[in-house]
């Protein structure tokens, strides 16, 4: 009776010890991986050297640059200010007016198509294709600005000519100088007034203007 005495408290200290060690073990093993865990740099390892992408000057563009900015309507002699523009936003951006794809690039740039390729009241054409960023990557030509050919009011270099447009009013029809502040009129008013029909929540947008909304765009001073 005494040894089975013996051999009971010998058992219970010997499953005592085990579960200590075992213990022991056990969270001597996670301290360890939770180290290595802490410690390990990220993998891959983070690249601070690669440039951002969220940038218009960022895109391939052949070793060419594109401003993010502009500002259109300098030195205009109308009472209304300048207006910032912003190329990236509106080249790079799913700005087509359904905000489902990204503008192209003839839809400003008109001039860089085929003649065969357009409607009226367009007719100048500068190019035999049509204004891609891979045709802009592979050519040498230069894509024109807006005043190369719609000046402004009053400042027409020597030499050339006010590009004109035909409007009807009233059952007649009537020809008008296609200056500078005209050709921004039509271009950028006839795109936002179909956004804003086609997504009427645009309205509600800081910075969003329609044909009516002057004074959101031009920033007088």
């Amino acid at each position: 009776m005494r040894n089975l005495f013996k051999l009971l408290v010998i058992g219970v200290f010997a499953l005592v010890s085990f579960a200590i060690l075992l213990n022991k073990g056990i969270v001597s093993k996670f301290d360890s991986v939770s180290a290595q865990t802490t410690n390990t740099a990220p993998t891959p390892p983070a690249n601070t050297n690669v440039p951002k992408t969220n940038s218009a000057a960022n895109v391939s563009t052949g070793g060419k640059t594109i401003p993010d900015d502009f500002v259109l309507g300098q030195d205009s002699i109308s009472e209304y200010g300048e207006v910032p523009f912003s190329h990236k936003t509106h080249a790079f951006s799913n700005y087509n007016p359904d905000g489902k794809s990204v503008t192209a690039c003839v839809v400003c740039h008109h001039t860089d198509q085929p003649k065969s390729a357009m409607s009226p009241p367009l007719v100048t054409s500068t190019r035999d294709v049509v204004l891609t960023m891979a045709v802009f990557q592979a050519s040498a030509e230069k894509v024109l600005s807006c005043r190369a050919c719609h000046f402004q009011e009053g400042s027409v270099p020597d030499g050339k000519e006010m590009p004109t447009i035909v409007s009807k009013k009233d059952g007649s029809e009537e020809s008008k100088e296609y200056n500078n502040e005209l050709a921004y009129h039509i271009n950028c008013n006839t795109c936002h007034d179909e956004a804003a029909r086609l997504r009427p929540e645009l309205k509600k947008k800081s910075g969003f203007a329609t044909t009516k909304d002057c004074n959101i765009c031009h920033k007088s001073d």
